[in-house]
């Protein structure tokens, strides 16, 4: 197979396309393509897509403004467990947010970031970098001691269980929800689930990625299941919004109307749902095992998926 690199309003300097080049020789030798590709790197974004996106002609799109190697990196490495699932495997495209390909392409991309630094030690400050930019900027009467803890510390912050960056302004839903509180909920809330989720992980030995807990949250006991509900439950949250008015389509949507006539009634239910839901919780439209679509509410930060598979 043939990997094609191009480069698009793209601010990577020549460090850190040599770094991609051989991240892509590493996912080459993983997860080996039968199918030539074409990986663009952007500096803006193309169409819908928020961090990175696939066409059926193989061409992956991932950007790169802003953000660290290693975050474009997880991306590249998401997107091309994607081309593999789809040409190597013959799996069908499945939903963009849940599912077992979008599950697998997450778990995948976490694990390979994390043999990718473990076999190239020497990558790691370019896989840092803009942490290192970061520190950089700080008064220089610092101590270099000082500053080598404080680039230490970020890069024991970034192993940690990660922040889901909100895909959109804090304004941006002001029709729906008002600035002050989305900001609580992704800033107080959300981020707190996830500190809190890190600090009950502290003691255990090794890296674990959020779904991989999710995926066996029965192992694990009452502070880990709750925070890391929290974590996930808001972090899928995020990408269910958009500011863009969208309707149901396809597949989904044929399912709906099977399953409650037409999608008025469908949200009709769902939220009667929340609302009937005393103190904290979530509304779910989920699939059961059936193939049937229903509406349940739980409470708290429980998971629609661990009370599915019970």
């Amino acid at each position: 197979m043939e990997v094609k690199v191009k480069h698009i309003k793209c601010d990577m300097n020549t460090k850190d396309r040599e770094l991609m080049n051989k991240f892509m020789k590493f996912l080459q030798k993983h997860y080996p393509l039968k199918n030539d590709i074409t990986v663009i790197f952007t500096g803006e974004r193309f169409g819908d897509m928020t961090t990175g996106s696939r066409t059926s002609n193989s061409e992956l799109k991932i950007l790169t403004k802003g953000r660290l190697n290693r975050d474009i990196s997880r991306t590249l490495a998401h997107e091309w467990v994607h081309e593999w699932q789809r040409i190597t495997k013959g799996k069908k495209r499945g939903p963009d947010i849940g599912g077992e390909n979008e599950d697998e392409a997450n778990a995948e991309a976490g694990s390979i970031i994390k043999k990718f630094e473990k076999s190239n030690p020497k990558e790691e400050e370019m896989m840092y970098e803009g942490i290192n930019n970061k520190i950089k900027l700080l008064n220089e009467s610092i101590l270099l001691t000082e500053k080598l803890n404080i680039r230490n510390n970020f890069l024991t912050e970034m192993k940690k269980i990660g922040i889901e960056k909100l895909p959109y302004s804090y304004s941006a839903m002001n029709q729906f929800v008002d600035p002050e509180t989305m900001d609580i909920h992704y800033n107080k809330h959300y981020k707190g689930y996830v500190k809190k989720l890190n600090d009950a992980l502290s003691n255990k030995k090794g890296e674990v990625e959020l779904e991989d807990i999710i995926k066996n949250i029965s192992k694990y006991d009452t502070k880990v299941r709750n925070n890391a509900g929290g974590a996930f439950n808001h972090a899928l949250f995020w990408k269910m919004l958009s500011p863009k008015k969208q309707l149901p389509k396809g597949e989904i949507l044929n399912q709906i109307k099977k399953d409650f006539g037409n999608v008025k009634k469908m949200k009709e239910e769902f939220n009667l749902a929340a609302k009937d839901r005393f103190g904290s919780g979530w509304a779910w439209l989920y699939l059961d095992k059936g193939g049937k679509l229903k509406i349940m509410s739980l409470p708290n930060q429980d998971l629609i998926m661990v009370f599915h598979h019970q």
